[in-house]
């Protein structure tokens, strides 16, 4: 039975265990390289304020400035590992395709790579008091493909191979996975949304999905692997069949 490789987290973004130490000091200096341009940023902003005769305004402006320093630390976050991101791909482009679940196996060993390097700035992004930053900006930056009027902010999101249409929604708790585990095999395949698409709450999207235009998922369904659900219909069930009558 296929099943998504894990839901766990605030994003679907699981690195394997075998790889996770290996990868350990990049992650580290990822989180290093981020905090540096907030350090000097800070280091203005106390030697300016914390002075004789201006401490009040020092605490007056604390707030804003804890604010703006969150938001440069996402943004600086993403900017790294984009950075990084570029050698990556450079050294192995991502592909679709089921591969073996294997350290050995260089697409599979790649994938996590891309996991490790983009879940510091995916997790600071979630932390956001703004919910869009994550799904609106952070994912976009990584090159999924969000429509304009589209409303995600409070799912799950493949932080690659997912395309989603203009005016769609999104329901709460639900995940667009793009990758997934069979056996031995591992999967990745692109999930494509079209435009005008409503998606229920607590429904999953398994990779190789396509969503036509003006489709309903009905809440708490989910899609097959390699699925295809045609225009203008209604979808719902384990696993989602079209709905035939509309009571």
């Amino acid at each position: 039975m296929f099943q998504p490789a894990s839901l766990k987290g605030e994003s679907p973004i699981p690195i394997d265990e075998r790889l996770r130490n290996r990868f350990l000091i990049l992650y580290i200096l990822i989180i290093i390289i981020s905090f540096i341009p907030i350090s000097f940023i800070e280091y203005i902003y106390i030697i300016f304020l914390w002075t004789p005769g201006v401490y009040f305004i020092f605490f007056l402006l604390l707030p804003f400035n804890i604010l703006v320093i969150l938001h440069f630390l996402q943004i600086s976050a993403i900017f790294t590992s984009k950075m990084f991101l570029i050698v990556v791909n450079l050294l192995h482009k991502p592909v679709e395709g089921i591969f073996k679940r294997s350290i050995k196996d260089k697409d599979y060993y790649y994938w996590n790579l891309r996991n490790i390097i983009k879940k510091w700035p995916l997790f600071i992004a979630a932390s956001n008091p703004f919910p869009w930053f994550k799904n609106r900006f952070a994912l976009r930056f990584f090159g999924v493909k969000i429509g304009k009027r589209t409303i995600c902010d409070n799912c799950w999101i493949s932080s690659e191979f997912v395309e989603i249409g203009e005016n769609v929604i999104i329901g709460m708790n639900s995940a667009l996975i793009s990758f997934g585990i069979e056996q031995e095999n591992f999967i990745i395949k692109n999930i494509r949304v079209g435009n005008n698409v409503i998606i229920g709450a607590k429904c999953v999207v398994l990779p190789g999905t396509e969503i036509h235009n003006d489709v309903k998922l009905s809440a708490h369904s989910y899609t097959p692997y390699n699925s295809v659900l045609e225009e203008n219909k209604v979808y719902l069930g384990h696993p989602a069949k079209e709905k035939t009558k509309i009571k």
